[in-house]
């Protein structure tokens, strides 16, 4: 599991696609989360590669206009 992965796993959580609560987000948005969560700076060159990442972790996801969207709730 890569570094990226693990960050993920700690603050976001995933729901499934008929959830009323949560939000949903491209992978870019994703990873500014994750940037203000760790003082470590991610590559923003990364961003298909996260996007593969999610698809492979199964989060709930669609396609729209923006792109593709995940839908998860955010863990303060």
């Amino acid at each position: 599991m890569s570094p990226l992965e693990q960050l993920f796993h700690c603050y976001p959580s995933p729901l499934d696609e008929e959830a009323e609560e949560g939000k949903w987000m491209t992978s870019m948005q994703i990873l500014n989360y994750l940037q203000t969560k760790t003082r470590d700076r991610l590559a923003i060159n990364k961003v298909a590669q996260f996007g593969c990442t999610l698809q492979k972790l199964s989060i709930p996801s669609r396609k729209s206009y923006r792109g593709t969207l995940y839908h998860l709730v955010r863990i303060e």
